[in-house]
């Protein structure tokens, strides 16, 4: 799919959920609101019954272009249904002109391995298969990929693996050195896969020609790789597992490792390094299915009583929250907001197995699908809130200055949209119990002043 041919909509959408995620700096404090918020509850009036709409969606597509981490791999659970995560990466030269050996001099690859360091797994990981792809179409640097995106691979497999990934052990590796001998290194945990000897004989054999002179051609020759999990791979339900690995780090790279003879019949060992780096392409791609699921029963569905509400990364779900009844409350009073909290309970359940989320972010979602920060985000993430709370087995946000503005407007609310931090990189979700829940539910617990016109 070619990445230019997005609509502008669609484009507006996923960079303003990028904005919103990653823009966390340099940002001004919005004025002061009339009447303020108080956040002084002492004398206030409370309630917590005020009506909550919530709608659960699918994410149309996130910006997953130029990521540090990739994923990949397959879960599948009863209540997000399906997901499945798969990355495209561009080694390049570690320098222009590259002359492998001399002429005259024969040579033979002795192995080619990717190798990229583990950042986090997500599932069960007592078993995982990983398979690697060249590309048969080149990644470009200026082009915007998002998570629907895919490019062609050729059929062949390169490389495949079946493993346990294990993340806390370092991997010690023999790298032949200019002296022609082994380094011994002592690299950071990584997945290193094999892929066909026949990759590193066709690189070196361009040894000293365009191909090797600088990225553009090696790229147009090289054009990259696909990471992903065997497309007939399909978990039982409530496995699988999902890799974080870094695409970025100075251990990222595609090793071939040859050997040399020379005309005097000397053997050298040496090792030919493409790094993947800030300077290449990559992206992740995901699909999802939520067929036979709890969130596919009330995906895209308004409701009031539900009993659950979700949140997902890796392009999965989001809620969008209303508060259709809060104007109407208070159109005869003028209000003063001591403290607004809106309380999302946490539930447990098969699904947390593989891990749930760190931190929600909470954003308002204007006429035109852009999402923006909320005032009360500009006061520090510490009182603004978001992260699980495992006290209160929940995620608490302070949205005082949000709702004392909407009072003071006398407009009907924008939608609040629930996402997980960093979605367009994570496999973590939650679920949240909803208004239909007898004990715990989700609320805003309102404390407020007023005064009557």
């Amino acid at each position: 799919m070619n990445p230019y041919s997005k609509t502008n909509m669609r484009r507006a959408i996923a960079c303003s959920a990028c904005f919103l995620l990653l823009a966390l700096v340099s940002c001004k404090k919005e004025g002061q609101i009339n009447p303020e918020f108080i956040d002084d509850s002492t004398n206030a009036i409370f309630t917590n019954d005020l009506q909550i709409l919530a709608e659960v969606k699918s994410v149309d597509t996130l910006l997953t272009d130029e990521v540090a981490n990739g994923l990949v791999g397959v879960y599948r659970d009863s209540t997000f249904g399906t997901g499945r995560a798969e990355f495209y990466i561009q080694p390049l030269l570690s320098s222009n002109f590259q002359v492998f050996y001399d002429v005259g001099d024969t040579y033979f690859t002795d192995s080619v391995v990717l190798s990229l360091p583990y950042v986090a797994s997500f599932g069960d990981s007592s078993q995982v298969q990983v398979e690697v792809y060249r590309l048969d179409e080149r990644l470009e640097k200026s082009a915007v990929y998002y998570s629907d995106d895919s490019i062609a691979t050729v059929p062949a497999i390169l490389g495949t693996k079946s493993f346990t990934p294990n993340l806390s052990n370092n991997v010690t590796v023999a790298r032949p050195n200019l002296a022609g001998f082994f380094d011994t290194l002592t690299l950071a945990p990584q997945l290193r896969i094999n892929l066909d000897n026949a990759l590193g004989d066709e690189i070196l054999s361009r040894s000293g020609l365009s191909e090797v002179e600088n990225n553009d051609n090696f790229t147009s020759f090289f054009k990259g790789l696909k990471v992903q999990a065997p497309a007939s791979l399909m978990p039982m339900n409530n496995q699988g597992n999902v890799l974080t690995l870094a695409l970025t780090n100075t251990q990222s790279l595609m090793s071939v490792y040859y050997t040399v003879v020379d005309s005097q019949g000397d053997t050298t060992n040496r090792v030919a390094e493409f790094p993947i780096n800030g300077n290449s392409a990559r992206f992740i791609n995901y699909k999802n299915s939520f067929s036979n699921s709890a969130v596919g029963s009330i995906i895209d569905d308004e409701i009031e009583d539900t009993s659950l509400i979700y949140s997902s990364g890796m392009a999965g779900v989001q809620t969008e929250l209303t508060f259709p009844t809060l104007v109407d409350r208070f159109e005869d009073q003028t209000v003063v907001v001591n403290r607004a909290e809106l309380f999302l309970p946490l539930s447990e359940g098969s699904y947390s197995q593989f891990g749930v989320a760190d931190r929600l972010i909470l954003a308002a979602k204007d006429p035109n699908g852009d999402l923006n920060f909320l005032p009360d985000f500009f006061e520090g993430i510490d009182y603004f809130g978001g992260e699980f709370d495992p006290q209160r087995n929940a995620y608490v946000f302070s949205i005082s200055r949000y709702i004392q503005s909407i009072l003071n407007e006398g407009a009907e609310t924008q939608s609040l949209v629930l996402l997980v931090e960093g979605s367009a990189t994570t496999a973590e979700r939650a679920a949240i119990f909803g208004r239909a829940q007898s004990g715990q539910k989700i609320r805003l617990n309102l404390y407020y002043s007023n005064t009557l016109e």
